[in-house]
């Protein structure tokens, strides 16, 4: 009877020590939402549900890989209401899916992760981490900073995507989210192309001071929620390109009217940024498709098409006064003074570089290059192409390195998506390649590849070429299977 008497005595003292607690708890919140005010409130309501959101990220890899895909499509434009470094967001969901593969409970087949395709990535990684001690650096910080777009984000995305997909179901979700992230991009242009930019985007052009690359001649040319408008007509033409290609295939009802109006909103998007770089994107994936189609006719019909439309900007002027066309039409002008700055700033990094071999380092020229030593030769000088900025921080050689790998992925890639059997998949795996061939050479106009969301969406793309083998050997297998049920 006493042993019940002093259990009862002791789980009473417990509750006694709890309730405690949380009066003393409710006492600090209350004081601690007094001093803050209602935005520390609503931080402390959502602080379970991102306590849940988290522990459920770092279960699940598919996850990370999600949210840093949407925080890639969506920081530039958040940036612009609410100041933070929302970029930063992308590296630690990363890091956390891969934090998230190395803890797993299971065991993980980390073979996945010896292929070729990692090898040449590893290499220009390696690379790219020996910059740090470069002479000409501009340290650390700016190394960091700059290394993310120049390699770390391709690194890690592609180690995610090797490991993670596959099962070729995780090639249809990676496109179709991808597809569905751009499309709300083009919604949100043709808001600011109908209705006018609003206050934080009005700020944006006028107090921050883009609107002398953003409006030419009174015409807006629409960024949407992306970190300017070469960067969305580039992101656009992209995913117009790719869902164009992927609904030609012998898909479901459903997926292709998906597709088409893929390919119809996003090309309006292209169309609307104004964007004369991205021009080289369909430009060059068609014609990319065209080759892997296997159709001569088809083949000769689309170069005539080609030809047609390059005549047509080049040698006429037909529709000069819509600023959109105008605008793209000066992509085929070799005294556009806009190339002619570009080719001078091009000789003087050739001399500059002509003996430095490694180049300037990570960081040194382009954004971050003008903003840690803006008065340097490489951080004043415009680079506009990605593979100048390439050139000016790693030099010849890691220019040549990196050339290398694009060209391996290209060839390759193209031996592969040739070569794939089922036709709903082949479709797709030239989708997804011939809008990184498009990407590849649209990046020689303008810093596309590096920027978000065109790295983290080929990032998580470019491996699923690559994995298209093994998904139409499971298709195949599937086959097998269904016809031996039958069969029985």
């Amino acid at each position: 009877m006493s042993t019940i008497t002093t259990n009862t005595d002791f789980e009473q003292r417990q509750r006694n020590i709890v309730r405690f607690l949380m009066v003393l708890l409710s006492v600090f919140l209350g004081w601690l939402i007094g001093k803050g005010g209602l935005m520390v409130g609503m931080a402390l309501l959502a602080l379970p549900v991102g306590l849940l959101f988290i522990g459920y990220v770092f279960q699940n890899t598919y996850a990370n890989l999600v949210v840093a895909l949407a925080v890639g499509f969506f920081s530039a434009g958040i940036g612009r209401y609410v100041a933070a470094s929302w970029g930063l967001l992308v590296d630690i969901f990363l890091f956390i899916g891969l934090l998230s593969l190395i803890f797993k409970k299971t065991k993980v087949n980390w073979k996945h992760l010896n292929n070729d395709i990692m090898y040449v990535t590893y290499a220009w990684f390696g690379l790219v981490i020996l910059e740090i001690v470069n002479p000409e650096s501009n340290g650390f910080e700016c190394w960091f900073y700059a290394m993310r777009g120049d390699g770390f984000y391709q690194l890690l995305c592609f180690a995610l995507v090797f490991m993670i997909a596959q099962d070729r179901k995780y090639m249809d979700k990676l496109l179709v989210i991808n597809c569905v992230f751009s499309m709300l991009g083009t919604l949100w242009g043709l808001r600011q192309f109908i209705f006018g930019v609003d206050e934080a985007e009005h700020r944006w052009l006028y107090v921050e001071g883009y609107a002398f690359t953003h409006v030419l001649h009174g015409v807006l040319r629409v960024f949407s929620f992306y970190s300017d408008a070469g960067q969305f007509g580039a992101s656009q033409a992209m995913f117009a390109l790719m869902c164009g290609i992927i609904a030609q295939g012998p898909i479901s009802k459903g997926a292709r009217i998906f597709y088409i109006l893929g390919a119809i909103l996003n090309f309006v998007g292209f169309g609307i940024s104004g964007t004369r770089g991205a021009v080289a994107v369909p430009a060059i994936g068609i014609l990319v498709y065209l080759f892997l189609s296997r159709n001569h006719k088809i083949l000769i019909m689309g170069l005539l098409v080609a030809g047609g439309a390059f005549y047509f900007l080049k040698y006429t002027k037909g529709l000069q006064h819509v600023e959109q066309v105008r605008r793209m039409r000066t992509a085929f002008d070799p005294n556009d003074a806009s190339l002619l700055v570009r080719l001078k700033n091009q000789k003087t990094f050739g001399r500059y570089l002509a003996s430095r071999p490694f180049g300037g380092g990570i960081g040194a020229a382009g954004f971050w290059g003008y903003r840690y030593a803006p008065h340097s030769l490489l951080g004043n000088t415009a680079t506009d192409s990605y593979y100048v900025k390439i050139w000016a921080e790693t030099g010849i050689i890691g220019l040549s390195l990196h050339l290398f790998m694009f060209g391996y992925f290209v060839g390759k890639g193209g031996y592969v998506v040739y070569n794939i059997r089922d036709p709903a998949l082949r479709f797709k795996a030239a989708g997804i390649f011939s809008a990184m061939c498009g990407v590849f050479m649209a990046s020689y106009g303008n810093q596309v590849y590096s920027q978000m969301p065109t790295g983290i969406v080929l990032g998580v793309l470019i491996p699923l070429i690559f994995l298209a083998p093994k998904y139409d050997d499971q298709i195949d297998e599937e086959r097998a299977s269904a016809n031996g049920k039958i069969s029985l």
